[in-house]
């Protein structure tokens, strides 16, 4: 009986301990689960399994996404600068050109170079209604102001028909119909209407530049490339510089896109939530090559260059300590009246064979050298002809007075006769 009474207890001591056990594991963190397999007793010991468990990896950060902004509709209000800048430009034109000025606001806000003036109307066009207010406009734009430069964008609200002006050719002076969006007729008359604005923004007599459309989200992408193609090519007609801005908004495939690298090169939020405003990093973007332009021809201009008659065949001048691409150049040819003689030589008519070499024939050989190939041989030196004789009538197999060959072995029977 008392054996029995000893063996239930160490089995309720048993239990008691397996539940201890399992209690502790229920109570360590997952980890350290993980790592002794489910038993806490397990941990780093070493000598489990043969080696210890590896040390669990910190949790990655992941940087927060870039919210989406609200529906912006136009830039901040231009902030009064405290300090007067040298020079002032103007930009001009409908909410897309509102946005080149901000970004340009930004690019110059610590620089007191250039400040920027905005003239814009957000739901202006080029496309007049026969009533000459966009030449209105234009002109009460510039007029109480001095530039240094004047910068337009504009044409985002000409994807429509235009109405002519001007009456048709018949007789009852009625106006034709209203040309469509993009044909030939349209491109006509809307060219007009650029070639009207560029002569009034060149009447200032500064640096004028036409800035492109981006391409914009719901937009036809074929429709903003063909106004950015007639806008190019009145510019260039103009005399005025064209700023293209189309590869700054599209993505590798040439598509419109929301984000993409900033001026610094990191990738940001570009465009607002309509696809058409801009963020903060996407209008200074959008300014990015027109103050490029800007700091070219405004801030720091290039010399300008003579006219080309006026330039003749004067070198440019040279920079101090700057090695000169070529020395003088002397003439090869011998002066008028010297004959065929070469410069600098003792006396140009001591021989007969140099006159010869001048005129592309070759020097007479010395007799018995190797470049002598003079025939027949008696006309050699004296001493080599006997030389070369002598050898001759030993090896020679022609007896001597007749033309007949000597038979083999001759030569040598008389010499045995002879001992």
């Amino acid at each position: 009986m008392v054996s029995i009474r000893v063996g239930k207890a160490a089995i309720a001591r048993s239990l008691a301990g397996v539940l201890l056990l399992a209690g502790a594991g229920l109570w360590q963190p997952a980890q350290a689960q993980y790592r002794g397999f489910g038993f806490p007793f397990f941990g780093n010991n070493p000598w489990f399994f043969g080696r210890p468990a590896p040390e669990p990896r910190a949790p990655r950060y992941r940087q927060p996404r870039e919210r989406e902004p609200a529906n912006i509709t136009a830039p901040p209000p231009p902030q009064k600068s405290e300090v007067t800048p040298a020079k002032t430009g103007i930009v001009i034109g409908d909410s897309m050109a509102e946005w080149l000025a901000y970004g340009l606001e930004q690019a110059y806000a610590e620089s007191s170079d250039i400040g920027v003036v905005r003239k814009a109307r957000p739901s202006t066009g080029l496309i007049d209604q026969c009533k000459g207010e966009l030449r209105k406009w234009l002109e009460q734009s510039l007029a109480n102001e001095k530039p240094a430069f004047v910068a337009i964008m504009i044409g985002m609200n000409d994807r429509r028909s235009l109405q002519p002006c001007a009456p048709s050719g018949k007789g009852d002076g009625t106006k034709a119909g209203p040309f469509g969006f993009r044909s030939k007729e349209w491109v006509e008359a809307y060219g007009k209407e650029i070639d009207e604005a560029i002569s009034v923004l060149k009447s200032k007599g500064v640096p004028v530049f036409w800035v492109g459309l981006p391409p914009a989200k719901n937009v036809r992408a074929a429709d903003v490339g063909f106004l950015n193609d007639v806008f190019r090519e009145h510019a260039e007609k103009g005399g005025i510089g064209y700023i293209d801005v189309w590869d700054a908004f599209v993505d590798e495939d040439g598509d419109f896109t929301m984000r993409g690298p900033d001026v610094n090169g990191q990738t940001r939020l570009l465009r607002a939530a309509d696809g058409l405003n801009f963020t903060k990093p996407g209008a200074r973007k959008l300014a990015l090559n027109l103050e490029r332009e800007i700091g070219r021809t405004v801030l720091h201009p290039g010399p300008a260059e003579p006219p080309v008659a006026a330039r003749g065949n004067n070198p440019p001048p040279m920079k101090p300590n700057e090695r000169p691409v070529a020395g003088p150049v002397l003439p090869l040819a011998p002066p008028p009246g010297k004959g065929d003689a070469l410069l600098g030589a003792a006396n140009p008519e001591r021989s007969s064979s140099d006159a010869r070499l001048l005129g592309g024939e070759p020097a007479a050989p010395a007799r018995g050298r190797a470049d002598d190939f003079s025939w027949p041989r008696g006309q050699e030196s004296p001493g080599f002809a006997q030389e070369s004789s002598s050898r001759t009538q030993e090896s020679s197999d022609v007896a001597p007075g007749s033309g007949k060959p000597r038979p083999r072995g001759a030569s040598r029977k008389s010499g045995e006769n002879a001992r």
